[in-house]
């Protein structure tokens, strides 16, 4: 392989990172290899788990009753109707006279 050179090294030092840059090349390929085959493993994996295990099915409403749900019109609006009226505490009766016994 045939390499730029735009660092300002000399030629010979240069020649001397290539095993390195080969290296670093070779890693990131083995790297994104692993990546790709650990990303369709996955998604084997879960399509197999969609595929293969079947959702619960509850009925949350069996249970319910629907009249407490529905709402109920009432015949006038609270704020049209009148306020009831505070009536005044009725006064005690008086207490009754005892008779008179001195006669």
């Amino acid at each position: 392989m045939s390499y730029m050179d735009f660092s300002s090294w000399p030629r010979d030092q240069e020649q001397s990172f290539v095993v390195y840059e080969q290296h670093s090349r070779e890693a990131q390929s083995k790297a994104f290899t692993i990546a790709a085959v650990a990303a369709i493993g996955v998604f084997v994996l879960m399509v197999g788990i969609y595929a293969g295990v079947e959702p619960e099915h509850k009925d949350l409403t069996k249970d319910m009753n629907m009249s407490n749900l529905t709402k109920k019109h009432k015949a006038a609006p609270a704020e049209e109707q009148p306020a009831p009226k505070a009536e005044a505490p009725a006064p005690a009766p008086a207490p009754a006279a005892a008779p008179d016994d001195k006669k």
